[in-house]
């Protein structure tokens, strides 16, 4: 059997390296051993109460456990941290976010901590060993201070990486009914979203040559499309591995394009040969109608 130490490392190791006082005492170590791995930098302090363990490496996912573990026992990772430990949002990482039903408490510096928050199990799970809110809670969460625009990409992605639908926010709004913020998410996750610099060109060379606008980013047949036209039957998507994130976004894109048949736009049609463009989506609004290959069946269609 290993040393009293290796315990320590070991149950750390399931906590991206980091352990609370607690759960030192818990594990067996008394207050004069603790005082001594501190010293020898065995145990190097994070939080109060919350160390690093043989090591001062840190992550995003580090330090919000670390948050986690410096606020309770019924503390919740929140808010943004959140979403910015998901990928749901990428700006970050925030500073840690925690939610505590007590009202009262210590106050911990670098997290913010929101006390007096009550969470139901159903808006609760365990993401890399870390206790937090689901996806739906925390966007009603930042609902209330995130730009719309920045809320509707969140629901956006949400659904794309992890099919978070308008049924399970609307769920969470249920069990939440006096939440700031609710109309707002409402809004956010039923408006057409503009995801990247591409989108955002493609729809001014439409108004600069009197085209339609379509709608973006939206539900059709189970999958996320770009651009469509209902009313004409024509769907397109803008295709540019230099306007996704991830390269996980750029292989699920094409694989959604493989399934629904979508007509393929590039960066070059449209930043460089954009009147070309126009002419040709001129021709197709008129000409595709009914006749435009729709979504077919096969993985994720429904």
């Amino acid at each position: 059997m290993g040393s009293l130490f290796d315990v320590v490392a070991m149950i750390a190791g399931r906590r991206h390296g980091r352990i609370s006082h607690a759960q030192l005492l818990a594990a067996g170590v008394d207050r004069p051993r603790i005082k001594r791995w501190r010293s020898d930098g065995r145990l190097r302090p994070v939080y109060r109460e919350v160390y690093a363990v043989g090591h001062t490496a840190t992550s995003a996912l580090a330090e919000l456990m670390a948050a986690v573990l410096a606020c309770g026992d019924d503390a919740r990772a929140s808010h943004r941290s959140v979403l910015h430990a998901r990928g749901v949002i990428r700006e970050g990482p925030p500073k840690p976010e925690v939610s505590v039903p007590t009202p009262g408490g210590r106050r911990q510096k670098r997290i913010l901590v929101h006390r007096g928050v009550a969470i139901s199990p159903r808006d609760t799970m365990i993401v890399e060993g870390i206790a937090m809110t689901t996806l739906p809670r925390a966007l009603l969460d930042v609902a209330p201070s995130m730009e719309p625009s920045a809320l509707c990409r969140a629901c956006h992605e949400a659904w794309v990486r992890y099919r978070v639908t308008p049924a399970q926010i609307e769920a969470c709004i249920a069990r939440n009914p006096t939440k700031k913020g609710i109309a707002k998410l409402r809004r956010a996750y039923g408006a057409d979203a503009t995801l990247s610099e591409l989108e955002q060109e493609f729809l001014r060379l439409l108004d600069r040559h009197g085209l339609p606008r379509p709608r973006t980013n939206i539900d059709l047949a189970g999958d996320k499309v770009d651009c469509h036209w209902p009313s004409h039957g024509l769907t397109i998507e803008l295709h540019s591995y230099r306007f996704h994130a991830t390269r996980w976004g750029y292989e699920n894109d094409n694989a959604r394009r493989r399934r629904s048949r979508h007509l393929p736009f590039t960066w070059g049609d449209v930043f460089e040969r954009g009147a070309q463009t126009a002419a040709e989506l001129r021709v197709l609004l008129v000409t595709v109608g009914r006749d435009a290959p729709g979504p077919i069946s096969g993985p994720g269609a429904s």
